[in-house]
Formats: structure tokens, sequence, C-alpha cells
């Protein structure tokens, strides 16, 4: 019984903590970017807030993107911003 109980716990506690399968890739064009809030908007109509670490410094108005998303309190938050041709 103790043997196959420790195996449950586990994969009990990696199906509770923040799955990676919740994360979401979306490829569009930006519409619009707002360094000062750490905000892109793509051509889907959805604004998206950036996780620390992830910049908008190479990134422009047009540019066609991929980005790494999952709603959080109710935002679109990236993860990962990739650029695309």
């Amino acid at each position: 019984m103790k043997k196959a109980f420790v195996p449950l716990l586990a994969v009990v506690a990696i199906g509770l903590s923040s799955p990676s399968w919740a994360w979401s890739k979306v490829s569009g064009n930006i519409t619009s970017i707002d360094p000062n809030a750490h905000q892109i908007a793509l051509d889907n109509g959805k604004t998206y807030s950036l996780q620390g670490g992830v910049s908008v410094a190479s990134l422009a108005v047009g540019d066609k993107v991929t980005v790494t998303t999952q709603a959080k309190a109710g935002k679109n938050v990236v993860s990962k911003v990739t650029k695309t041709s």
C-alpha cells in the first residue's frame, strides 16, 4: 500500500502545480506596444501583459509575433514573445 501511495502523491502534486499545458501560443501582428505598462496588443483585439524579464525593446508595431500566454486573474499573461516572419 505504501509503495503505491508515494507515486500517487507525486502525480497529484504535479497536477496541482502550474501546468505547462495550460500555456498556449497565439500568433498575430502587434498593433500597439506600451513599454511603461509592459503590455502589447495584437491584431486579434487582445491586450497581453508581459511577465517580468520579457523585453519589448526589439519589437515594433506591425511585427508578426508568437506569444506564449496563459489567462491569470482575468489577464492574458505572456511568458515569451518570439518574432516570426
